[in-house]
Order: structure tokens, then C-alpha cells, then sequence
């Protein structure tokens, strides 16, 4: 039975990246890919990056810099997420390449489709009901052209170069700001492969209304769609699911969920709470706790200082108790500095923790 894939570009899509990228330290996911991803794999889609990486033809960095880069984004995607990479293609050639063995317009190099016609063969895809996601129209063409439905996304974060916009008379299915949105139309839209979406012209920004509202859900694949909203807390999460599966069941009592995809997004609500626990409280530790209690005693020394320097007369025919007001004043000032350093290697220690 043919397989289905999502083909995903590399470079500001799953990765922070504006430039030409060798180096495997400077790898930095984008926020909610690797759930995101996660999410897809749980649905029965393989993850294909398909990337062109003419920063090899520029002389830049060489191919196996590239596979360093790769591997260190699907490690980061485990290590997050559990997000499994199936594959990563990419195309080191361009027809002005500096290096002359990679100076050709290779069948693999976007907009073309080779790298997908190529992933087809070695998993026995189904290109119809595959999926291509990237942030530049080429990706879109390539998607295209291989018969896959397209996604294009748009985040005003990571605009494209002007030079890119119009370059290709292309049209995405979808136009949509995160590829956590992505994963929310291609949960729900999966599901109904006779559905053909009407393509989006390039020129219509990305706004929230690009993105199509939930359907209560009538499966675990489209409960998974919840799952991978952005930014929505894990309380109202989890409600929403609950609450749309009770009611959807009690009107129609729906076939019973795939017990290994409902294992996933028990999953996926888990590393949610998690991550939001992370970005919402700092943890506690009793370096932070001491800090908090010394940076208190430092502003007190540091306010009795200030006073006793203000409070000492200035006369000339009293000039000892002038001096020694003085002096008390600025032993108070030092105290309160090295408390102020004290504090500072609390909150050291704490982080590095």
C-alpha cells in the first residue's frame, strides 16, 4: 500500500536560519517545530526534508557539512519532541557554482521535483497524498510539480527576499504563519483526500484567517490537531479535546481511535505541559531562594549608606565627625556592592544547574 509523506524545506522552516548554514553549534530549532512534527509522524505521515544547498557549489562549506547540520537538527527534533526524520535530501549544485564539479542545474535542485520524485521511489510514496511545507516559492513549485498539495508559510519574522517573492508563477493550497499551523490543515485535511483546496495566490498575506478553523473532531487523527495549535495553554487544551470527543461520541458514536495514535498524543499533551512549564516558571533552587534573600540585604546597605552620606554635617571646625560619617557611609556602599557580586554568582550557579 503506497505511503504518504510531508516534504518539509529545511531552512526557516524547521531551523533559524537566514543565510547559508555549515556550522552544526549555530543549529537553533523554530519554536513548536519539533511538536509539530511530532505531531505529523503520529498521524502515519513520514518526515522528508527536501533542502537546496548551493552554500557546497559556493564553496562555503562542504557536503559534509551538511550532513553535520542535518544531523544535529534531527537530534535537537528527538531530543525535544521524539520527532523522527524518515530522510533529508538536499542538492549541492547551481549553474553558477564556484566549484566547477558542482556547476549544473541538477534535476534535484528546487523548483524542480527530483528530490521528491526520489523520496517516492525509495519509500513508495504516493506524491497525491503527500504534502510539501517551505517558506520560499520554490518550495512551493517543487511540491507542485510533483503533484503533492502545498503549504506555504509566511512568517513575518522570517520574511522571504524580495527577490524570491515573485519569482514563480506558483500558487500554495495554504498560506499559513508557523508550521505548527501547517500541521493543524494537514491533520485535518489528511483525512479527506477528495478534498482539493483552492490554491492561495502568493501576493495575499498570511493572516490568522488563513488558517482553517478546527472541526470538532471525529478521530484521533483530527484530536491530533489540537495538539499541535500554537501558543494555547495546556489546561484549555485538554479541554477543548475532551469536551469535542465526548461530544462528538455521544451524537455519533464514532468507531474507536487508534489506540497507537491516541498513545502519541497522550504523548505530545505531556511534552506540552512540559515545555510550558519550562517557559512559564523558572525552577526553583535554594541558590535562587539565597540570592532573592541577599539581594534584599544589599539594598538596605546600600539605602543606610545613601542616608549616612547625606545625613553627615560638612563643617570645617567639626571635621573629624564629617570624615568619620564619611567613612562609615562608604563602608556600608562597599558591603552593599559585595553583596550585589554575591548575588550575582547565586543567579550564575542556579542557571548553570
Amino acid at each position: 500500500m503506497p505511503e504518504r509523506a510531508v516534504f518539509l524545506d529545511r531552512d526557516n522552516t524547521i531551523i533559524d536560519n537566514d543565510g547559508y548554514l555549515g556550522d552544526p553549534s549555530k543549529v537553533k530549532l523554530l519554536t513548536g517545530a519539533a511538536t509539530a512534527l511530532a505531531a505529523l509522524r503520529s498521524l502515519g505521515y513520514r518526515l522528508v526534508v527536501v533542502s537546496n544547498q548551493s552554500g557546497v557549489a559556493r564553496g562555503m562549506f562542504t557536503e559534509a557539512d551538511v550532513e553535520s547540520v542535518n544531523q544535529e537538527m534531527c537530534r535537537q527534533l528527538r531530543e525535544q519532541a521524539g520527532a523522527h526524520i524518515d530522510a533529508s535530501y538536499y542538492c549541492p549544485y547551481h549553474p553558477e557554482a564556484v566549484i566547477r564539479e558542482y556547476r549544473m542545474d541538477h534535476d534535484w535542485r528546487k523548483p524542480k521535483p527530483g528530490m521528491f520524485k526520489q523520496a517516492a521511489t525509495d519509500f513508495g510514496l504516493d506524491l497525491s497524498q503527500c504534502w510539501a511545507v517551505g517558506d520560499m516559492p520554490r518550495d512551493i513549485a517543487s511540491g507542485a510539480a510533483a503533484g503533492c498539495r502545498t503549504i506555504l508559510l509566511k512568517d513575518p519574522n522570517h520574511p522571504a527576499p524580495e527577490n524570491e517573492t515573485n519569482s514563480l508563477d506558483v500558487s500554495p493550497n495554504f498560506i499559513v504563519k508557523t508550521l505548527a499551523d501547517a500541521a493543524r490543515i494537514i491533520a485535518r485535511e489528511g483525512a479527506s483526500h477528495h478534498r482539493d483546496p483552492v490554491p492561495t495566490p502568493l501576493n495575499v498575506p498570511a493572516e490568522p484567517a488563513s488558517v482553517p478553523p478546527a472541526l470538532p473532531p471525529t478521530t484521533a487523527a483530527s484530536a491530533a490537531t489540537a495538539v499541535v495549535q500554537s501558543r494555547i495553554d495546556e489546561e484549555s487544551l485538554t479541554a477543548r479535546v475532551a469536551e469535542r470527543l465526548g461530544k462528538k461520541m455521544a451524537a455519533t458514536q464514532p468507531a474507536p481511535a487508534n489506540p497507537k495514535i491516541e498513545k502519541a498524543l497522550e504523548e505530545l499533551v505531556v511534552q506540552l505541559r512540559h515545555q510550558n512549564r519550562q517557559s512559564d516558571m523558572p525552577e526553583f533552587s535554594l541558590a535562587r531562594l539565597a540570592a532573592v534573600i541577599v539581594q534584599i540585604l544589599a539594598l538596605l546597605m546600600l539605602f543606610v549608606g545613601l542616608y549616612s552620606a547625606v545625613s553627615t554635617p560638612a563643617t570645617i571646625d567639626k571635621w573629624y565627625p564629617s570624615v568619620l560619617g564619611l567613612l562609615r557611609a562608604l563602608a556600608w556602599l562597599i558591603g552593599s556592592v559585595t553583596l550585589q557580586g554575591i548575588v550575582i554568582a547565586l543567579l550564575m550557579q542556579s542557571r548553570s544547574k
